[in-house]
């Protein structure tokens, strides 16, 4: 319909997204405000206002824009919300064409584009961004990756740049209200304070209260799930999720007849196959309990949450269960760090270690890592190490 010209255009505050304007060529009034992708395939309606007086165009926009969300509510409460669809790729859109006859060889709209599909979307598929805490929870989960796969200062802040530019551009398009929670730089290479054993009990109680008061079961099986991340060297998130029944076997310890718990997994983050064995009081007290909370599930199906297909889903309600309750039991936060649901595989890390400096490649291994990441990121600034290093300076005579 031809260019929009910029000095007729007028944002209309009250009602989100809403703006008013004239194409080059006409003298009439149009508004556009954001609809979603399931409304339209732009994700924007426009609609002819057919009058050139500005006061009377801006009571029209209200009107139509009011208008078209009544008339539209059943459409919209079908709406699933697509991170990629609605709020990425409209930012990327915008940004290849501003950059687009700058006469540089390279475009930084499609460079950011590629680091996002390469990198960044596994973490923000199928969230609610409507939820700041979800957002946030995501956007800790990426950083913590990040610092894992040890990018700089520098990297880590261009990701998050490319993240919080987005969230931006959907603010003015009315797609979000406002920007969730960024960890501070200073913060982000820092090793991130674990939790204590006694802690995970407390929420581990906290989650059983919550199953008697209101009977749901999700609120056992993230019981299930934080026990198993805390019994072996798994990373926290959807790897464990997609584990399922026909991934576990046992094998006996000759020497000490003990049942030795074996999980495979399949495509981890740095090999296509790995394997890792269980702390055994997990094995003997609390395995068999998961495997009782749904004994009709099949060899194919999902170790925990069977009765659940969406693994993002899933995983997006733990950990908003998981921070709510740290939260509420004063957990969440140690020396002015935050403590996601990862920070459980800082704990597990942390405490093989200090059973057993000695065996710190084992630990990595178990954990699918080297011993050189668990020093930088999970034991230097730790005091598990200070201690080690302690008895190593001055040995008892």
């Amino acid at each position: 319909m031809g260019k929009i010209r910029k000095d007729t255009t007028k944002y209309l505050p009250s009602c989100n997204s809403l703006k008013i304007f004239k194409y080059e060529k006409s003298n009439k009034y149009y508004c556009c405000f954001y609809v979603g992708s399931i409304a339209s395939t732009s994700g924007n309606k426009i609609i002819s206002l057919k009058t050139e007086n500005i006061n009377d165009a801006m009571k029209k926009a209200k009107e139509n824009y009011h208008k078209w969300f009544e008339d539209n509510k059943d459409i919209l409460e079908k709406r699933t919300f697509d991170f990629t669809k609605d709020i990425a790729n409209p930012y990327f859109v915008f940004k290849v064409r501003k950059y687009k006859n700058n006469g540089k060889k390279e475009n930084p709209g499609e460079r950011e584009k590629q680091k996002y599909n390469n990198y960044m979307i596994k973490y923000f598929e199928k969230i609610d961004y409507r939820n700041n805490e979800t957002l946030t929870n995501a956007i800790e989960d990426l950083v913590e990756n990040l610092r894992l796969d040890q990018k700089t200062d520098n990297t880590i802040s261009k990701y998050t740049t490319v993240i919080s530019n987005m969230f931006n551009y959907a603010i003015k398009n009315g797609v979000i209200k406002s920007k969730p929670d960024f960890p501070k730089l200073k913060i982000v290479n820092n090793a991130r304070p674990s939790y204590f054993n006694n802690e995970l009990n407390q929420i581990n109680k906290r989650l059983f209260e919550e199953y008697e008061k209101t009977e749901d079961t999700f609120y056992l099986e993230t019981k299930d799930y934080i026990n198993l991340i805390r019994s072996a060297g798994f990373r926290p998130g959807i790897e464990p999720l997609r584990i399922k029944r026909f991934q576990y076997r046992f094998v006996e310890d000759r020497k000490t007849k003990d049942q030795i718990l074996i999980f495979t997994l399949f495509n981890t983050k740095t090999k296509p196959k790995h394997q890792l064995t269980c702390h055994p009081y997990f094995t003997k007290n609390i395995f068999p309990e998961i495997l009782n909370r749904n004994p009709n599930s099949k060899t194919d199906s999902y170790l925990l949450f069977p009765n659940y297909e969406d693994r993002q889903k899933v995983y997006n309600r733990i950990v908003k269960i998981f921070t709510r309750l740290s939260k509420e039991l004063n957990l969440y936060y140690r020396n002015g760090q935050s403590r996601p649901i990862y920070s459980i595989r800082h704990t597990f890390i942390k405490n093989r270690y200090a059973e057993n400096p000695q065996s710190l490649e084992v630990i990595a291994r178990q954990s699918n890592t080297s011993a050189k990441m668990l020093h930088s990121n999970y034991l230097d600034e730790d005091d598990i190490m200070m201690i080690e290093e302690y008895r190593k300076m001055y040995p008892k005579e």
